[in-house]
C-alpha cells in the first residue's frame, strides 16, 4: 500500500466528492421508493376495503330493493297473509323472494300489533321466533318497531338450529305516506360475510371486520388470534386511511372504510410491522443495494484515486532519483513544485545564456545554410524560430561583398569588423539580410530574403545592391565587388545562389572595382555556341566549398545539354575533354591526385554516360577532402590560437584585436572560434589560463602574492583577490596555506 499523506488527501476527497452525491441519491431514492410503497400498501389495504364495502352494499341494496317490492306486493299484504285461505299463497310468495336473493338464509315479515312472524317456512309466534333464532326479545323487538335499517348479531346455541351464527338485518316496510307499518327480516349467516372478506383480503396478513351501525362485529377474517377487536376504539380510526393504534403495549396498524350506505365499518387491522412487512423487506434489499453501490464506490474511488496519484508519483521518482530531494515534511506536489520552480530558474539562467551566445549560434546557422546543410525548409523553420530570425519569405538569393586584401592589413582589422556588424542584421522594406564573415576568402555573405512576386524581388535586389554600396561608400573609403547569386523561391536553395555569387566573382578581373556581377548576366562571348562556362565555373566553386550535391547537379546539367546539343562529335567530344581538364585542374589545385588508372579510364570514356559517372566519382573524392581540409584547418587554427593564448595569457595588453591582427581574422570571429572550440569566451579563458597558474605558484613558490598576481597578467591585485575568493571560496593566502600544508 502506498503510504503517502498525498495519496491519503486523494482519497478523502474521492470519498467526499463520492460521497455527498451518493448520499443524497441514495436518501431521495429511499424515500421516493418507501414512500411509494407504503402508499402502494396502505392503498392496496385500503382498496380491498372499499371493494368489499362495494359488493356488501350491492347486496344490502338488492335486499333493500326486495323489501320495496315485498312492500308493495298484494299478495303480502297483512290481511292476505293472515288469511286462512291465501296465507299459503303468501308464504309461497315469501319463498319466491327467498330465492332471488344468494345471501340470505331466511326471509321473515312482522307486521306491527299483529304479535306473529310470517316467514317462508309458516307463521310463528314472537315467543317461538325468538326462541327459535336466540333472539334477543329487547333488542329484536325494538328493531322491528325501528323506523330504519338495523342490524343485529345472534349467538346461536346448541339448541339453534344446525348451531349457525346469523347477521339479522331489519328493513322496515313503507306505505306512500312513509309511515312503517311492518319490517322485513333476513337473516344471513355470518359466514356468509366470512368468505365475502377471506375472498377479498386473500393476500393480506391481517384480521378483517365488517362492523354495524351498532358496533356489533358482524363478519370477519381471523389471522392473528391475539387481535381484540371488542376492545378497539374506532373512533381514533379514519375513515379511507391508515391509523397507528397502540393496544396492549403492540402497535396496529388499522385501516377502516366506511359504507355510506348502510353505516358499517370494514376494518382491516394488523400489526404495524405485519403491515409493512413487504416495505421492510423493500427496505432491506434497498439497504443491501446501496451498501453494494457504497463498495462499489469506494474501490473505484481507490483505483481513480491510484490512478490520478500514480503520474504524480512516477514525476517524483523521476525527480527524485535525478535529484535527490530533501522531502520530509513536504508531500509530492510541493516538491514537484519546488522542483519546477527550479527548473525554471535555470532555464531562465540558461535562456540568458543563450542570449548571450545568440550570436555566436546564429552564424553557426547561418553558415550550415550556404554549405546546404539542411535537407528540407522545415528544418530551417524549425532553426529560424528558437533564433528568432525573420528569414522566411517569397523569394531568396545569397550575395557576397569582397574586400580588398591589400588593404585588409593591420590597421584595417577594425574596419572590416565594423563592416561585418554594418551587415550582421539589415532589414529594409520587402527585404531582410543576414551578413556571415568568410575568412578564408576576405569576404562577406549575406543570405537575403524578399517579399512579393519575382519580377518585385528582382527590382529589390538591384536595389538593395545598391543601397549595400551606398553605406559603404558613405563609412568607408573600401570599394567592395558584389557577386550576387540568383533568385529562388525555397530557402534551401540558398548554398546554390552562394555557389552562382562565387562563379560571378570569379569574373570580378572583367569588371571594374567596386563592380555588381550577376550571375545571369554572366557573358563569354569565345565560347557562345553550346559551351557550358557557367555551368562549369559552378563546378569549380562547388568543388572549391565541398558542396558535393550542388557539383552533382550541375553536372547533371552539363550532360544533359550536351546530349541535346546538336554540334558535331569532334566539338562535342572536345567539350568533354574540357570538362574533364577543368575539374582535374580544380581537384589538383585543393591537394587531391588521383591515381594513373583513374587519369586513364577517364581519358578513355566509352560515352557521356560513362564519363558523368566517373567524373562524379572524381568530385566526390575531391568534396570529401576539401572537407577533411577545412576540418584540419579549423583544427590547427584551434591548435594555432589555443597555443597563443597558453604563452600569453599574462601579457598585460592581450586582446581579441590583438589576436584578430596576429591571425588575420576579424575580433567578432576569434571570439566566437574560441567560444566554439573551448566552450569558454575569450575572457573566461584567459581568466582560467591566469588563475590555474596561480594556484600552481602560490603551492610550488614562496613568491609574494603580489607578484604572483602581477606574473600573469594582473594589474589590481585587490580586484583579483575578490575574483579568486569567488570561484575559489578561500582567498589566496588561504589556498597556499592549505594547500601547501
Amino acid at each position: 500500500m502506498i503510504k503517502s499523506k498525498l495519496f491519503k488527501q486523494y482519497i478523502i476527497s474521492y470519498f467526499i466528492v463520492f460521497l455527498v452525491p451518493f448520499t443524497v441519491m441514495c436518501s431521495i431514492v429511499y424515500l421516493n421508493s418507501v414512500s411509494d410503497l407504503k402508499e402502494e400498501i396502505e392503498q392496496s389495504n385500503i382498496g380491498g376495503l372499499e371493494q368489499i364495502a362495494t359488493i356488501t352494499d350491492e347486496r344490502i341494496n338488492e335486499l333493500d330493493m326486495l323489501a320495496n317490492r315485498m312492500a308493495y306486493d298484494p299478495r303480502l299484504t297483512p290481511y292476505m297473509i293472515s288469511h286462512e285461505y291465501y296465507s299459503s299463497e303468501a308464504i309461497s310468495e315469501l319463498r319466491k323472494y327467498k330465492a332471488n336473493s344468494s345471501i340470505i338464509d331466511e326471509i321473515m315479515i312482522y307486521y306491527h300489533g299483529s304479535g306473529r312472524i310470517f316467514s317462508s317456512n309458516g307463521a310463528h309466534s314472537l315467543a317461538t321466533a325468538f326462541d327459535n333464532y336466540n333472539w334477543d326479545e329487547e333488542a329484536v323487538s325494538e328493531a322491528m318497531e325501528a323506523s330504519v335499517p338495523l342490524t343485529t348479531r345472534t349467538e346461536q346455541g346448541n339448541g339453534g338450529r344446525d348451531g349457525f351464527q346469523y347477521i339479522n338485518y331489519f328493513v322496515p316496510l313503507s306505505s306512500d305516506s312513509n309511515n312503517s307499518y311492518g319490517t322485513v327480516i333476513y337473516l344471513i349467516r355470518e359466514r356468509t360475510l366470512d368468505n365475502l372478506i377471506d375472498n377479498t383480503l386473500n393476500e393480506t396478513q391481517g384480521n378483517g371486520f365488517i362492523i354495524s351501525e351498532q358496533n356489533q362485529v358482524i363478519g370477519s377474517s381471523i389471522v392473528d388470534e391475539n387481535i381484540d377487536i371488542s376492545s378497539l376504539e374506532l373512533d381514533e380510526a379514519v375513515n379511507g386511511e391508515v391509523t397507528s393504534i397502540e393496544q396492549g403495549g403492540e402497535n396496529y396498524s388499522v385501516a377502516m372504510v366506511e359504507s355510506e350506505m348502510t353505516g358499517w365499518k370494514f376494518v382491516i387491522m394488523m400489526k404495524t410491522s405485519q403491515f409493512f412487512e413487504r416495505l421492510e423487506s423493500t427496505i432491506l434489499v434497498m439497504a443491501l443495494l446501496c451498501i453494494s453501490l457504497f463498495i462499489v464506490g469506494s474501490l473505484l474511488v481507490l483505483w481513480l484515486a491510484k490512478k490520478q496519484y500514480q503520474p504524480i508519483r512516477s514525476l517524483f521518482n523521476s525527480i527524485n532519483q535525478n535529484k535527490k530531494l530533501e522531502v520530509k515534511g513536504i508531500n509530492e506536489l510541493e516538491t514537484i513544485k519546488r522542483t519546477v520552480t527550479s527548473v525554471f530558474e535555470d532555464h531562465e539562467k540558461l535562456s540568458e545564456t543563450m542570449y548571450k551566445h545568440q550570436s555566436f549560434v546564429k552564424d553557426q546557422f547561418l553558415i550550415k545554410i550556404i554549405k546546404g546543410d539542411f535537407n528540407s525548409e522545415e528544418e530551417i523553420d524549425s532553426y529560424n524560430e528558437t533564433l528568432y530570425l525573420d528569414i522566411n519569405g517569397d523569394y531568396y538569393c545569397s550575395m557576397i561583398i569582397s574586400l580588398d586584401k591589400q588593404k585588409l592589413l593591420t590597421n584595417r582589422i577594425i574596419e572590416r569588423e565594423t563592416l561585418y556588424k554594418l551587415f550582421t542584421d539589415v532589414s529594409l522594406e520587402y527585404v531582410t539580410a543576414y551578413g556571415i564573415d568568410l575568412l578564408n576568402m576576405d569576404a562577406i555573405a549575406l543570405v537575403v530574403k524578399f517579399n512579393g512576386n519575382k519580377s518585385t524581388a528582382q527590382q529589390k535586389r538591384k536595389d538593395f545592391v545598391n543601397q549595400i554600396k551606398e553605406d559603404i561608400s558613405n563609412i568607408f573609403e573600401i570599394k567592395p565587388t558584389i557577386g550576387i547569386g540568383k533568385i529562388y523561391d525555397n530557402k534551401t536553395m540558398f548554398n546554390r545562389s552562394y555557389i552562382e555569387a562565387l562563379v560571378a566573382l570569379e569574373h570580378k578581373y572583367f569588371y571594374s572595382q567596386g563592380s555588381s556581377i550577376y550571375f545571369e548576366d554572366i557573358k563569354e562571348r569565345e565560347f557562345d555556341i553550346g559551351y557550358p562556362r557557367e555551368d562549369l565555373l559552378k563546378v569549380v566553386q562547388s568543388i572549391k566549398q565541398g558542396d558535393k550535391e550542388v557539383a552533382y547537379e550541375t553536372l547533371s546539367t552539363i550532360f544533359s545539354q550536351l546530349q541535346s546539343n546538336e554540334q558535331s562529335v569532334s566539338f562535342l567530344r572536345a567539350i568533354c575533354f574540357d570538362v574533364i581538364n577543368t575539374i582535374i585542374k580544380t581537384i589538383t589545385e585543393i591537394g587531391v591526385t588521383p591515381s594513373q588508372q583513374t587519369y586513364e579510364q577517364i581519358f578513355d570514356f566509352g560515352s557521356q554516360e560513362q564519363l558523368h559517372e566517373q567524373l562524379n566519382d572524381l568530385v566526390s573524392l575531391a568534396c570529401k577532402e576539401v572537407n577533411k581540409n577545412k576540418k584540419s584547418h579549423n583544427e590547427q587554427l584551434k591548435n594555432n590560437i589555443i597555443d597563443y593564448l597558453n604563452k600569453n595569457y599574462m601579457l598585460h595588453d592581450l586582446s581579441l584585436e590583438k589576436i584578430a591582427v596576429k591571425f588575420r581574422l576579424s575580433a567578432s570571429y576569434v571570439s566566437r572560434f574560441i567560444k566554439e572550440q573551448t566552450g569558454y569566451t575569450f575572457k573566461q579563458y584567459v581568466q582560467y589560463l591566469r588563475m590555474k597558474e596561480v594556484k600552481k605558484q602560490l603551492t610550488t613558490t614562496d613568491k609574494p602574492i603580489k607578484a604572483i598576481v602581477l606574473d600573469v597578467g594582473y594589474k589590481d591585485v585587490a580586484n583579483f583577490t575578490r575574483k579568486f575568493k569567488n570561484e575559489v571560496g578561500m582567498t589566496p593566502g588561504k589556498y597556499r596555506q592549505v594547500y601547501t600544508e
